[in-house]
Order: C-alpha cells, then structure tokens, then sequence
C-alpha cells in the first residue's frame, strides 16, 4: 500500500477547514503543514521511513523525504508525509491522505467532484487544472489518474485525485484503486519537478 500511495500525486467533515486563508490552516486529524512530524512519530520511526522510501524517489535529489502513518485518522486508511531529512523538527511540507475506492471508481470521482467543490468555493483565488494521467509502465492504458489540481498564487498547491489500476496490475502489486488528497507547499511541488539529470 505504500507504494500505491507514491505513484498518485498524491465527507467532507474529515478536514478542518474553518475560515482557512492559508493551506497551512487545513489539517486532517489535527496535522497540518508546517507542524513537527515529532509530534506523531518518533525521530527512529520517521529516519526509517525515509530510508525506506528514498528507492521511490532515486530520480530526484534528497532534499526531502517521504514518510507514513498507518493510523487511521478520520476516515483515511495512511497519511503520507514529506519533510526534510537534515530538518531537526521534521517539519511538514506536504501531506496527503488515501482511502480505497477498489471496484468502486465512480464512487471515487463523486467523492473527488465534492472536495473539488468545497475548496474552489473556500480558495476562490485558485488557479484549476484538470488532469488525466496514463502511467507509462502501463501500455494498454488501463492504469489512469483523475486529477484536480488547486493552485495558490504562493505556489502551494492541493492535489485531490483518484487512481484506477488495470486488474492484473492490483493482483500482482496488491494495489487498490483509491482516492488522494495532498496539500503541498511550493518547495515540495518545485522538488517533484526538478528530476536529477
């Protein structure tokens, strides 16, 4: 499943959006960005995870890492984490929160279609894009992500998609179709867009 989460990039009483001006104000079960991820982790706990996951990203240089909680928080099965390795406070840049939609896509882009709504109207100086995405490893196509993508003049940005796996793909890798949400700031998004040559 962690996995699963990297490769999506990334009701609605599961955030705490509030009178929010600032992506910074959003949290999902009381985490926000900019808040130490020692909050929830141990410092031993969140050095693993990143260790860990570093294969992920072996595109991209080590200025951040990514983390999990495999908590349930709300109703979110993981949350997903990126912060800075060499940061002492392993402060939040960007987190995201997934649940399975397995053999339930529709219900996914109904979900999607109702946190694209609450936030257009919340953050009504975002700039929107619609995206699809087929994923190379996947000739035949059958593997796609559905993405909205909010973005703040500050170059913050929230991702809210939802990703279907070709059926063989799900057995082999045990993957889930599922639905992301993810608030990152620009430092993480620059980050995703600058592979290493």
């Amino acid at each position: 499943m962690k996995k699963l989460v990297s490769y999506i990039f990334l009701s609605l009483m599961w955030f705490n959006v509030g009178l929010a001006n600032d992506i910074r104000e959003i949290d999902i079960g009381g985490i926000s960005i900019g808040d130490s991820l020692l909050d929830h982790l141990s410092k031993e706990e969140i050095v693993t995870e990143i260790e860990e996951n570093k294969p992920t990203y072996n595109y991209l240089n080590n200025d951040f890492g990514e983390v999990y909680l495999f908590k349930k928080i709300k109703n979110f099965e993981l949350l997903s984490f990126f912060v800075r390795p060499d940061d002492k406070y392993y402060t939040i840049y960007s987190i995201s929160g997934m649940i399975s939609f397995d053999e339930k896509f529709e219900a996914c882009l109904v979900k999607q279609k109702e946190f694209e709504k609450k936030f257009s109207k919340k953050f009504k100086d975002t700039k929107k894009q619609k995206l699809t995405n087929n994923f190379e490893w996947d000739p035949t196509g059958e593997s796609f992500s559905q993405n909205i993508i909010l973005n703040f003049n500050s170059g913050d940005n929230i991702q809210i998609n939802c990703t279907k796996y070709k059926k063989s793909l799900k057995i082999e890798n045990g993957w889930n179709d599922g639905f992301v949400i993810a608030f990152n700031k620009k430092e993480v998004t620059d980050w995703f867009d600058s592979p290493i040559n």
